[in-house]
């Protein structure tokens, strides 16, 4: 399990909750291009950090439903979006090892539920 830190987590995804899944999906996919948007890799991935502290907070039902619709949301975004948000991924290991591999591990998981996440994020 990921350690709990007490740094600011992102207010946006426990808001997130309330959501159904179509609006779920489609906030994910706008946040996910907008941290695709940030100029550098390291600062990509300080931006991933918050939001997965957040989902390392929430409950393990909600947790799992907002993954699938960050899964979902980033197979919609164009590859080269994708492959930045890849590439953050693996820096943030470097940050907070627990912390990615705690959603790295769930994000497998959830990631055969989404058709071509699995090949997409490199599993």
């Amino acid at each position: 399990m990921a350690k709990l830190e007490e740094r600011p987590v992102d207010s946006g995804v426990a808001a997130a909750k309330a959501q159904d899944d179509a609006a779920l999906v489609g906030c994910w996919q706008e946040r996910l291009a907008r941290i695709a948007g940030i100029p550098t890799d390291i600062a990509r991935a300080g931006a991933l950090l918050p939001q997965m502290r957040e989902l390392s907070r929430t409950a393990e039902g909600d947790r799992r439903r907002l993954t699938r619709a960050r899964a979902q949301a980033f197979m919609a975004l164009p590859t080269d979006q994708r492959g930045r948000i890849l590439t953050a991924r693996r820096l943030r290991y470097a940050a907070d090892p627990a912390l990615a591999e705690s959603d790295e591990a769930l994000a497998a998981r959830v990631a055969q539920d989404v058709p071509g996440a699995s090949a997409a994020m490199g599993r």
